[in-house]
């Protein structure tokens, strides 16, 4: 309409023009005429170009405001969800510690009652106390890692894993030496066979491999009288797996020839059910949760897992995995020639270790100052008892602060020291120790805090070693003969 408007203007300005004036003032007349309609059509033009503008920029900025809404939004989320799952870690981390600490305080007394002169009766008594205690300790590995499991199951793009070398056999061979004292010379035979086509070494997790094995050889264990059990590595056709074309595919295989499983009770076997259904005679009763264990993390790993048995006979556990070959090979693949290769290993006769007597001799031929930091009464008893029947006179602390005190005063050789502690924790005790003595001390960690990554945080704050409660008595004399003798030896020079 505004243009009819102007060139009806710009008409009748000429049409006027030329009636009533000369023609070179007709032409003058349209020649502004059409000036003033250009300017207007870009002015017109101008203005609706900078009202669409400021209408983009209004949209953009709108834009803006909701894409920073949902941003804020999905961070304070994300900082909910991370506080969430710290909670629960340390909620974990908590129970775990709260179970371990009375637990290390009956197995521990129930080990020196054993030291003890007993009747038959007494000592089948405080074995079946023993038995009982390192299954309840067992369960509540199994309840915890399942927990964890479950808790990162949700969150498996963060999830990390080890990809590191490792020797198979070595792997295996540790799972199955863990168990030689607890089957005994009358139990099962323990060993283990790998095949020719079987790497020395491959890359992969090698803790969590240990972990399926070692619950695969519990269960056993618990079904198995008497007869084998035997772990077998062989390689897998496919060569195309989780870690790409390239891949190395084992099968492993956890043989037992204890009690077997009814067919029908096959499929229950990883929901994690009480175990007593799965036995003929209803012994052995356990939560299953070490199955579930190691199925969630043979999948996770990518792998997949399954079970055949048969009643009076016996069952195979079997599960397959993808390594990706060694980054720095040790050793080439095995061959028919390789001493072991396709032979079945016995470990149980070979490799069995008789529990070691607690004898004053220990102290003269380990001599140590030794400094005890722990909070908890029976711990401190049970510690200070071990000790004493090894021959030393240890000093005893009850928090970080009060080791700070004792080390300025006397000089110890080696500290036994918990982690949680009132006033000053084991960890800070251990950081100022290594900032304010001259002497160091030896530093051994023996705390309830046993969950995954407790070790390396124990390392890095300047500790030497590590056990974990309930401490075994025997670990404890291998570390105090180990550090006993390196100490030993540096007075010598």
């Amino acid at each position: 309409m505004k243009k009819f408007f102007v060139i009806c203007l710009v008409v009748s300005a000429g049409s006027f023009a030329v009636l009533r004036y000369s023609l070179s003032w007709s032409l003058t007349a349209i020649g502004i005429a059409m000036l003033l309609s250009i300017y207007y059509f870009y002015r017109s033009r101008l203005t609706g170009a900078q009202t669409r503008a400021q209408s983009l920029e209004k949209e953009v900025e709108e834009l803006h405001a909701q894409l920073d809404s949902s941003i804020g939004r999905e961070q304070k989320a994300f900082k909910e969800s991370q506080k969430a799952k710290e909670v629960k870690r340390q909620l974990l981390a908590t129970v775990n510690h709260e179970i371990r600490t009375p637990m290390n305080g009956m197995l521990g007394m129930a080990t020196l009652l054993a030291e003890t002169p007993l009747s038959s009766d007494q000592r089948e008594y405080i074995d079946t106390i023993r038995y009982c205690g390192e299954n309840l300790l067992m369960t509540v590995n199994d309840i915890l890692v399942s927990d964890m499991l479950n808790f990162s199951k949700s969150d498996r793009e963060g999830e990390t894993w080890e990809k590191k070398d490792f020797e198979v056999r070595n792997c295996v061979k540790e799972v199955l030496t863990m168990f030689v004292n607890r089957v005994g010379p009358g139990g099962p035979d323990l060993a283990y066979c790998m095949e020719a086509e079987v790497p020395e070494q491959v890359n992969g997790d090698r803790k969590r491999l240990s972990q399926v094995l070692m619950n695969l050889v519990e269960n056993a264990v618990r079904f198995t009288k008497r007869g084998e059990i035997l772990i077998h590595v062989r390689g897998l056709e496919s060569k195309t797996g989780t870690e790409g074309p390239g891949s190395i595919g084992l099968v492993f295989e956890v043989r037992d020839t204890g009690c077997g499983i009814p067919g029908h009770k096959i499929k229950q076997l990883f929901k994690g059910i009480s175990t007593q259904d799965l036995a003929p005679t209803g012994e052995n009763q356990t939560t299953g949760l070490g199955l579930v264990v190691c199925k969630k993390l043979v999948e996770l790993m990518g792998g997949s897992i399954s079970v055949e048995s048969q009643p009076d006979k016996g069952s195979v556990f079997t599960f397959q995995l993808f390594f990706a070959p060694a980054v720095l090979p040790k050793y080439s693949p095995l061959n028919p020639g390789f001493s072991e290769a396709g032979k079945k290993i016995s470990l149980t006769h070979r490799e069995e270790k008789p529990r070691r007597a607690l004898s004053e001799k220990f102290a003269e031929e380990f001599p140590l100052r030794i400094l005890v930091a722990e909070d908890n009464d029976i711990n401190q008893k049970l510690t200070m008892k071990v000790l004493g029947k090894l021959g030393y006179k240890a000093g005893l602390a009850q928090n970080g602060k009060e080791v700070l005190e004792m080390a300025d005063l006397e000089q110890y050789d080696l500290i036994l020291m918990d982690v949680q502690m009132p006033v000053m924790d084991g960890m800070e005790a251990t950081r100022m120790l290594r900032m304010c003595l001259k002497k160091q001390p030896v530093i051994i960690a023996m705390t309830a805090n046993a969950m995954e990554g407790d070790q390396n945080a124990c390392i890095q704050a300047g500790m030497d070693d590590y056990i974990s409660k309930p401490v075994e008595i025997n670990d404890l004399l291998v570390r105090l003969e180990k550090w006993g003798t390196a100490v030993k030896t540096n007075r010598g020079k």
